[in-house]
């Protein structure tokens, strides 16, 4: 255990909150559906592809608007409660979709709009400020990819029990209906283990300070402060290019697998698991060891891991459909997506590397979320019409050449976001030597 807190640089009651938090992301167990049985979960919903991408890309939409317009407000309110009401609230909403039938599309749009709400634009801020606040600047890149590592293992059984819902529920739509209606009522019970453990003054010990005072009544001087900060600017830039591969392998490698071999649906949500959960639980892990260890920043790793994703991308695109080529394509789509949850365990890592203070950390964390989110607000609806309206191969090389695109601009934006870093490290340390 010793190890464990010495790797993370976190003290016991630190680790208890930390494992408490990483697990209140239990709120993202009824989205994870759709990478398991992506066709029966869109058959429950009533939606074709590009309706199902436009409800996903409306999450966006509220997400990265929500976090550019309360990512301050997330450094006044009390942590515990602020995540009590997210699992409520998604739990609500999530629940009347897996119990009611047929539901008009106006309701789909406002549930899922909702979820960008609770599960992201007042939620995903106040998880990365309280995982950056628990570890030192020398142990973000820890912290974050044991986090997601935590989250991976959580999801690789899940994504089993999703998988053994569906089958046990006899056909299609009652099979994942039955997934729909367990996760939320599992969110909204844990509630009840945040309100017990995370301490009611967290993160807000010196609330009463001037300091605290001062930003209190000015939440605008805080978005300003934040703005200024050239790490930002670079870490939100570079989770957009993640977070776009992330988009298309969480959610349209399990269909382009599928129909490119015809797989039926329970090999496909054996490949879903592999694919989002198993890959994810080696990669995170993995990530946060080589990003701590044998690299000198955060974004020199997140660097050398886009080059692989661009060539990899670029090797789909010209590998052949046919039955035989099943298990090198499976191979190389597996690959992404351990790259891609190699990225996402340390993406927001770099924010904390930089020192940011942690009385505007939250704010900086939204404003590069903001940016970061971005492609959720059109790669849904994107990659949802670019399959409807070509092709299976014409969509999916379309795909993949953008993956190829975003992996060139995640290697320019990291590179100078390593610059920046070793810049400020280096003007601190010139600091304490001339002190000394």
């Amino acid at each position: 255990m010793k190890w464990l807190l010495d790797y993370l640089g976190m003290s016991r009651k630190q680790f208890g909150i930390f494992i408490v938090i990483t697990l209140s992301t239990c709120i993202y167990w009824f989205s994870s559906i759709k990478s398991v049985i992506y066709e029966p979960f869109r058959q429950a919903l009533g939606v074709s592809n590009a309706q199902l991408g436009f409800l996903l890309g409306l999450i966006g939409f509220v997400q990265i608007f929500g976090y550019a317009l309360l990512g301050w407000l997330q450094d006044l309110l009390p942590i515990r409660k602020l995540i009590a009401v997210d699992l409520w609230g998604y739990g609500i909403f999530a629940l009347i979709l897996g119990l009611v039938p047929h539901l008009p599309y106006w309701f789909l749009v406002l549930a899922f709009a909702a979820f960008g709400f609770f599960g992201d634009a007042i939620y995903w801020p106040t998880i990365q400020k309280s995982t950056k606040s628990l570890a030192t600047e020398r142990t973000q890149a820890a912290a974050f990819s044991t986090q997601e590592c935590i989250r991976s293992a959580i999801g690789l059984v899940l994504n089993a029990c999703t998988l053994g819902l569906f089958t046990l529920g006899g056909s299609q739509i009652f099979g994942a209906r039955i997934a729909m209606c367990t996760y939320p009522v599992c969110m909204m019970l844990f509630s009840f283990v945040v309100l017990r453990f995370i301490p009611k003054d967290f993160l807000h010990e010196q609330a009463g300070t001037v300091k605290s005072k001062a930003h209190k009544s000015n939440g605008a001087a805080m978005v300003l402060q934040a703005m200024k900060l050239p790490i930002v600017w670079t870490t939100g830039f570079g989770a957009a290019a993640t977070y776009l591969i992330y988009v298309a392998a969480n959610t349209y490698f399990l269909p382009f697998v599928q129909a490119s071999f015809k797989l039926s649906d329970a090999a496909a949500g054996l490949f879903g698991i592999v694919n989002s959960g198993l890959m994810g639980l080696i990669a995170a892990a993995l990530s946060g060891v080589l990003a701590t260890k044998r690299f000198k920043t955060t974004p020199q790793w997140m660097a050398l891991l886009y080059v692989i994703v661009c060539v990899i991308s670029i090797l789909v695109i010209f590998t052949p459909r046919s039955s035989g080529w099943m298990i090198p394509v499976v191979v190389l789509c597996c690959l992404v997506t351990f790259i891609c949850v190699a990225l996402r365990a340390v993406y927001y890592a770099p924010i904390g590397e930089y020192g940011v203070d942690s009385e505007i950390s939250a704010t900086a964390m939204s404003i590069a979320s903001f940016i970061g989110y971005c492609p959720s607000f059109f790669a849904y609806m994107l990659f949802g019409a670019i399959i409807d309206n070509f092709d299976t191969q014409k969509a999916y090389n379309l795909i993949f050449g953008m993956l190829a695109v975003f992996s060139i601009l995640g290697i320019l934006v990291c590179m100078v976001g390593n610059r920046v870093i070793l810049r400020k490290r280096h003007a601190e340390s010139h600091d304490v030597s001339a002190q000394a």
